[in-house]
């Protein structure tokens, strides 16, 4: 499993985001994170910031503060090299980062 960390930074000028986020052995970590509200919002591990290459992590469960999100058995994390936060109503990133 890949072990990389990236500054979150928002989707575009509409939606700030901020913090740091870390893939830790079979975790992805949102550390410190400030991100603007939008429904129906999802983590999602990715390979260059493209949502239809990624592996969904579940719900977000806040837009402030840390949160962890288990990658699934047999996803290699090292086929990933980022991460989106995404608003599924709009289909749009609201964060994203390079890992």
């Amino acid at each position: 499993m890949n072990s990389g960390s990236g500054n979150l930074v928002g989707g575009d000028a509409e939606h700030p985001a901020s913090g740091t986020i870390k893939v830790e052995g079979n975790l992805l970590k949102l550390i410190d994170v400030k991100i603007s509200d939008a429904p129906d919002g999802c983590v999602i591990l990715t390979k260059d910031l493209k949502e239809e290459s990624g592996v969904r992590l579940g719900a977000l469960q806040g837009f402030d503060g840390s949160h962890e999100y288990v990658i699934p058995p047999g996803v290699n994390s090292e086929d990933y090299n980022s991460a989106l936060i995404w608003c599924d109503q709009f289909n749009v990133p609201i964060g994203k980062a390079n890992l």
